[in-house]
């Protein structure tokens, strides 16, 4: 159809068409061109990702060797557990988990004082009655242990106050474990080893910084062994205690092992035929057991009972001076003061050469000596009570004392003996406190009174604690027909008089004359705070009959540490201590 401009539309449209096309294809290129790209950049990230997961597996293996390089080290050095430290009266230090514990401590005692009328003692002295440090602490969970060593070493209290073997007091080790486990007991029974208070006597056993008077009463001192080497096995519940053992030689001794030539000490002179005495081994084995029927934060009933048995084998009155020569170590309860009224003779008769013998022979006068002790605290509320009540029984070799007499030895009394002693005393505390909160039964010593619970110390705008405390105790040493001024007469009138030493002999050995004596004691009692303890006390001396030991004088020229006879003295001694402990 020839229409105008046909051909023009036409070629237009073919035009069109032929455009069409080449754009078509020309997207296509750059289409394609965008998909290598894009394949491009897929492959980057592919490859990146696998560098990535292995670089991540690395770490992860690296990590884990770390980890078990790490684990092996600990598993070989295992790391201390924390640990908990304290300036708790001394230097504590323990671990979370309580199976490490370790502690320093220590005390300090300042002492003085004076007699009215002093008699064989000092009418006034002051010194330093105790100087200890000691370290003492728990290993492994089970084990316990003590070490307490005496700097001031024991100036007072023994014979011509000669020192004692050293300065350590406690010394020991011990093992609580729950194979030791009883069904009846609070907790499992332990083992005690070393240099420790025998479980003997309530007083005895306690320490001195919180004892109500600053000496114990005269009974428990003569008749209570203190401490000695050995082994016991203990056990405690709610409200009971129970420990007994076996021991021996005590640091305490005035002579662990005499030396040859050492003469035996005894109350009356020894005669010819006394040579120098043998060893000093003996043995004990001794019990306590206590129980409060009564046990509240108010209130406490305490009761207990205590035994032992002596034999003294080779020792004499030189090694064993506390048993065989009875109540030589007493100083009328103010020891700074050294009034030594009482005292046995060597009931041992030392050692002895028989004539035409060649080498001496120890008499061995004594088979052993039987003591025993019962106890009794009460408290309620601030006021409290305390008594104790000792007996000794000494079995002896009639045979040996022949023997001894025969060679010339003083040997005073037969085949048995008996000493005996008491005290009772209570005490108030002005300012409320109770000691009925301070018992104890899981001390390893047995059952006894820690520090008290001050109300108002003196850092909180306090006084402290301040109690009244009295005390009766009594001591008798004299055992035997004769004794007081009835001897003392017949030895004057027989010895001096009219010499007649078979008729000396002969009333000398009727009995044995260790003395009586019979004190009142007033106490006052200070804590201001934990740890600090101020004591006074007055002590007046009811009865004194002294024994009559001390006429001549030793075979080695050493007096009698005796005074003369006292019958109707009464002195009064005043004493005070400064402590400090921690």
């Amino acid at each position: 159809m020839n229409l105008p401009g046909w051909k023009h539309v036409a070629a237009s449209g073919l035009v069109v068409v032929f455009s069409s096309t080449a754009a078509h294809a020309a997207s296509s290129d750059a289409i394609e061109a965008r998909l290598r790209t894009l394949e491009a950049e897929i492959a980057k990230l592919r490859r990146e990702a696998r560098q990535a997961k292995e670089e991540a597996q690395q770490a992860t293996q690296s990590a884990q060797r770390s980890a078990a390089k790490a684990e092996a080290a600990q598993s070989a050095t295992p790391l201390m557990p924390p640990v908990f430290v304290a300036f708790r009266n001394g230097l504590f230090v323990e671990s979370a988990d309580k199976a490490y514990s370790f502690k320093i401590g220590g005390r300090m005692q300042f002492d003085g004082g004076g007699a009215a009328q002093p008699l064989n003692g000092w009418s006034g002295q002051a010194g330093v009655r105790q100087v200890r440090l000691e370290v003492e602490g728990k290993a492994a969970k089970y084990w316990f242990y003590k070490l307490q060593y005496d700097f001031a070493g024991s100036q007072y209290g023994t014979p011509f106050n000669a020192p004692v073997q050293g300065g350590i007091r406690d010394f020991y080790l011990g093992l609580q474990h729950p194979l030791l486990a009883l069904p009846f007991t609070k907790e499992p029974a332990f083992i005690h080893i070393g240099s420790y208070f025998e479980p003997f006597s309530l007083e005895f056993t306690a320490s001195s910084r919180f004892r109500d008077f600053i000496e114990r009463a005269m009974a428990v001192e003569a008749i209570a062994p203190s401490r000695h080497l050995g082994a016991a096995i203990g056990a405690y519940g709610d409200n009971w205690t129970a420990k007994g053992g076996i021991f021996t030689t005590s640091f305490e001794d005035l002579n662990t092992n005499p030396a040859v030539g050492a003469p035996p000490l005894i109350g009356i002179p020894a005669r010819a035929g006394w040579v120098s005495t043998g060893g000093g081994q003996y043995f004990d084995l001794t019990g306590r057991m206590t129980y409060a029927p009564i046990m509240t934060e108010h209130d406490l009933l305490h009761v207990g009972v205590s035994g032992r048995y002596h034999q003294p084998n080779s020792a004499t009155g030189l090694s064993d001076d506390r048993v065989l020569r009875i109540g030589n170590r007493i100083r009328s309860e103010a020891y700074m003061l050294n009034q030594g009224l009482l005292g046995t003779p060597d009931l041992s008769c030392g050692s002895v050469a028989l004539p035409g013998w060649t080498s001496a022979a120890a008499a061995h006068c004594v088979n052993n000596v039987q003591s025993f002790g019962v106890e009794l605290s009460a408290a309620h509320g601030p006021f409290s009570l305390q008594a104790e009540y000792l007996g000794q029984q000494v079995n002896r070799n009639t045979t040996n004392i022949a023997l001894a007499r025969l060679a010339g030895a003083f040997a005073p009394g037969g085949a048995s003996h008996y000493f005996s002693g008491f005290y009772l005393y209570g005490q108030w505390y002005l300012t409320g406190e109770e000691r009925a909160a301070a018992y104890d039964v899981t001390n390893k010593l047995g059952a006894n009174f820690n520090q008290i619970t001050i109300k108002h110390p003196m850092s909180a705008g306090g006084f402290g604690a301040l109690g009244v405390a009295v005390r009766y105790s009594a001591l008798n040493l004299n055992s035997g027909p004769y004794s007081g001024s009835s001897l003392y007469n017949m030895l004057a009138y027989t010895t001096l008089i009219a010499p007649n030493p078979a008729a000396a002999s002969y009333i000398g050995n009727a009995g044995v004359v260790g003395g009586r004596q019979q004190n009142v004691t007033l106490g006052l009692n200070w804590y201001p705070e934990n740890g600090f303890h101020f004591q006074f006390n007055w002590v007046h001396v009811l009865q004194a009959c002294a024994p009559f030991n001390d006429y001549a004088l030793y075979a080695s020229g050493v007096p009698a540490r005796q005074g003369p006879y006292f019958n109707g003295a009464h002195p009064d001694l005043f004493e005070a201590r400064a402590q400090v402990y921690w």
